[in-house]
Parts: structure tokens; sequence; C-alpha cells
């Protein structure tokens, strides 16, 4: 039986219903709204059509690909196929994600991520572990 908790949801703002989602270490537990689904603790930053840092590289069991970052947070990114060489990836699917973000770091490594979503050309990825980077840094990295 799920925990739940009738609460306001920082997502959407509602009050709603709040289904509490336990994870296996090393994900962390978290509390996921009935109504919007909402449930990222960690705030995406977006790398915007027209930056020059927008390309990463995914690799997969069968390829190593381009894929454009939409944005990217310290737990996961959103990312898009690129029209020359798309990648075929399911829900579930591991693979590894290289955000090309710095010369060298954290942001210069594969990183393991798992498939949480597709729709379209696009998918959303979640680390295993999130970055030690912090949001500030992020946000300084991919804006200058």
């Amino acid at each position: 039986m799920a925990l739940i908790e009738f609460k306001r949801c920082p997502h959407c703002g509602k009050p709603t219903w709040q289904e509490f989602i336990p994870q296996a270490p090393p994900a962390l537990s978290y509390w996921r709204c009935r109504d919007c689904g909402e449930r990222r603790d960690a705030e995406r930053i977006s790398v915007g059509n027209g930056a020059l840092l927008n390309r990463g590289r995914v690799q997969t069991e069968e390829v190593c690909a381009d894929v454009l970052i939409v944005d990217i947070s310290r737990r996961g990114a959103r990312l898009r196929c690129h029209e020359d060489l798309p990648v075929r990836v399911h829900l579930g699917q591991r693979l590894l994600f290289n955000p090309q973000l710095q010369p060298f770091g954290e942001l210069a490594r594969y990183q393991a991520a798992i498939v949480r979503w597709l729709k379209n050309d696009e998918f959303g990825i979640c680390f295993e572990r999130p970055l030690a980077v912090s949001h500030l840094d992020i946000t300084r990295i991919v804006k200058n």
C-alpha cells in the first residue's frame, strides 16, 4: 500500500495527494504529486538553441552518437536526437552520457544514466549518481 499525504505541491501549487516513492540506494526516495506527476527536486538549466555547447554524446551498447542537450540538472538531462544520427533508446535502458560542457571535470566525463521517458525525438535521462557540481556552477558553465 502506498504512503500518501495531502499537501501543497511545490511544482503545480495545488493542494493535492502526494505519493511517497521509495527507492533503493543510491537513488533517493521522493514524493510525487498525483495531479501533475512532477517530482524534480533539482532545478533544470536550459542550454538553449543558440548555445555553442549544447551537444553531448550518448553511448549505448549499439552506438555512440551526438545528441542535443535541451536542459540539464544535477540529477538528469533532457536530450534531443541529432538529425544526422538518431539514437534509438527505450524506456529503462542504461546508457552513458557525456555532456561535454567542460574540457575536464565531471561535465567532461561519461555519466551512467537510465532513460526515464521518451517523447518524439526527445528523451529524458536520470543519472545513476547525482552530479557533484552545484546548480550555480552548471549555470555558469552553460551560460558562459
